[in-house]
């Protein structure tokens, strides 16, 4: 009856390991995911401020790129 036993406990046991090594390859992958997620709104975030900052950064806008009135007689 004792190998009984221990046949049932070393199958739980590969079992378990193999449930571990899942979890583990699983949260790796999550990490890398969470971590390009995080990196690419980083660069989303830094083109918003580039984009905001940057029309007024020279104080000065380009003549060519302004409306232009132009008078019909």
């Amino acid at each position: 009856m004792s190998d009984d036993n221990d046949s049932a406990e070393t199958v739980g046991n590969g079992d378990e390991g193999e449930m571990n090594d899942a979890l583990r390859a699983g949260l790796r992958q999550a990490g890398y995911h969470v971590m390009k997620a995080g990196y690419e709104l980083l660069a989303g975030v830094s083109a918003f401020l580039e984009a905001v900052g940057g029309a007024g950064e020279d104080g000065e806008e380009d003549p060519a790129a302004r409306p232009q009135r132009i008078e019909v007689e």
